[in-house]
């Protein structure tokens, strides 16, 4: 398992001086490993650590009789929401699996959150791209095709229905063939949620070819799903003014561009998949979407569903009297708190005047 470059201490710090006041980080019981014992290992690196509140959603890597049976014991410990995955071959679930999960995830009353890649056609799609000559950050993209994604989040959306319309949420939508994808079912399904992240609605492909000072900066931007053409961001961009999509959110995921990223230098697929921007999200959007999205709209999207989704409303995501105030702190463009030194916060800072929002 790889291990990201922020612990829930300087993950948490970065949060906080951003203004986000609760993080959701994904336990994640590997195969071989039960629930409970991640619940407690994932306590273990958190309690005692961090500046912000947090709680956890639980990732399956696995599907068996012990993992069904200890769902319940998870809805009794707190957790509300699950992820499987479609993607990577260390964490994916088969279609078979998945509906099963949801089926009882329904009974106790949780909601599953999926990360929608056809992993049979990236792993394919990756062995050709490498085969023809294209080694560096660029083949990740070219690997991940719009397709993968748009065929997962409707296989998903009907696995859900036969499910009985089991609550999902759509982690992540980067593509306009995606949005079409999740966009019809949505409309008779309110239980098909979806969120979007800050690098989809403001960055685009293009980064793969940032050289930086040793032709590899574009290394920062491998994520899956990776940063599509314009035209995807386009679609994005207006499906969240006009309401389409239900949150945004990180998937702060960090790693340093020496040390870790680069061990992929030779080959695209050995580069670490994510990048940080929990510290930079709500200014971010606010810069980007001026004029068009509103206190209020922000305040939805980024608080108030975030925390009705994973059952933490009205306790979070609403103002209220409280006892203590809450600060939501102003951050500095180019200095972040969150652990990486090299990191996609100065492709957004360069995506729409970014810098114009930072606190003096």
């Amino acid at each position: 398992m790889d291990w990201t470059a922020d612990s829930f201490e300087t993950g948490t710090r970065a949060a906080a001086c951003g203004g986000t006041t609760t993080i959701v980080d994904y336990a994640t019981a590997d195969r071989g490993v039960t629930m409970p014992d991640a619940l407690v290992e994932w306590h273990h690196r958190a309690d005692g650590t961090c500046t912000a509140n947090y709680a956890f959603h639980m990732a399956l890597a696995e599907w068996n009789e012990r993992n069904r049976a200890d769902l319940s014991a998870m809805r009794e410990a707190g957790v509300s929401s699950f992820k499987t995955y479609f993607a990577y071959d260390h964490l994916r679930l088969d279609d078979a699996e998945t509906l099963e999960v949801l089926e009882e995830l329904k009974r106790v009353g949780g909601i599953l959150c999926v990360h929608c890649e056809n992993g049979t056609l990236v792993n394919a799609l990756q062995k050709r791209v490498f085969e023809q000559g294209i080694h560096g950050p660029e083949g990740h993209a070219l690997s991940r095709p719009d397709v993968c994604e748009a065929e997962a989040v409707s296989r998903l959306l009907y696995l859900a229905h036969l499910a009985g319309d089991a609550p999902v949420n759509v982690v992540h939508l980067s593509t306009k063939l995606g949005l079409e994808a999740f966009a019809l079912p949505k409309r008779t399904a309110e239980e098909h949620l979806c969120r979007d992240l800050p690098q989809y609605l403001m960055l685009d492909d293009t980064c793969y070819l940032e050289q930086g000072e040793d032709g590899f900066a574009g290394a920062k931007y491998v994520m899956s799903p990776p940063l599509r053409h314009a035209g995807d961001r386009a679609a994005l961009r207006e499906a969240l003014v006009a309401g389409e999509i239900d949150t945004i959110a990180t998937d702060h995921c960090s790693f340093n561009l020496h040390g870790q990223k680069d061990r992929g230098r030779d080959d695209f697929r050995a580069i670490p998949n994510g990048g940080p921007g929990v510290e930079h999200r709500p200014v971010a959007i606010a810069t980007s979407f001026e004029g068009q999205l509103g206190p209020e709209d922000l305040c939805r999207l980024m608080s108030e569903n975030p925390a009705r989704v994973f059952g933490m409303y009205p306790r979070k995501g609403c103002l209220a009297e409280a006892p203590m105030p809450t600060c939501a702190c102003g951050i500095r463009a180019r200095v972040g708190r969150s652990a990486p030194r090299r990191s996609i916060s100065r492709g957004l800072h360069a995506a729409r005047g970014f810098e114009h929002m930072a606190a003096p």
